[in-house]
């Protein structure tokens, strides 16, 4: 075999070789090179069902009522602020709305107002009629899904 002949052989394992050493050392200075790593927030994993890392954020101080910043394109096409609780709402998610009330999050008659009146999937609305406080009043005079209107952004 020629010497041209081994190195064509050669190039293509070289070349990979070289670009898991580049890409070892990017991730080792916190640079992924093909996957970033984007940590989220309570709202987006309430958002983007990822009941693990919502039970984490939480049990390492969270505040499941509070509201945060969701970027676009994880549950919406722009970015908006929602509680965790209005985003699991928003994903039609009754499963995320039964977790985040066992780890702490609050549903007061207002509360369940606000989201029973931003409810426009066919799962969440009859699990949050179940879970209606005795003294909850269903009206919804000018109530405004945060992501339908300007001020949730």
């Amino acid at each position: 075999m020629s010497k041209l002949a081994a190195a064509a052989l050669a190039l293509p394992g070289c070349m990979m070789a070289a670009a898991t050493a580049v890409a070892l050392v990017l991730t080792a200075v916190d640079q992924p090179p093909m996957w970033p790593h984007h940590p989220v927030n309570l709202a987006e994993a309430a958002g983007v069902r990822s009941e693990s890392e919502l039970v984490r954020l939480i049990e390492a101080g969270g505040d499941p009522n509070a509201r945060y910043p969701i970027r676009a394109g994880l549950i919406f096409g722009y970015p908006l602020r929602l509680t965790p609780l209005e985003a699991a709402v928003a994903n039609d998610d009754p499963e995320m709305v039964t977790r985040l009330l066992a780890k702490g999050a609050s549903m007061d008659a207002s509360v369940w107002t606000h989201l029973r009146c931003i409810a426009d999937g066919d799962r969440i609305r009859p699990a949050l009629d179940r879970l209606r406080p005795g003294d909850a009043v269903f009206s919804c005079d000018g109530a405004v899904r945060p992501w339908k209107a300007g001020d949730g952004r």
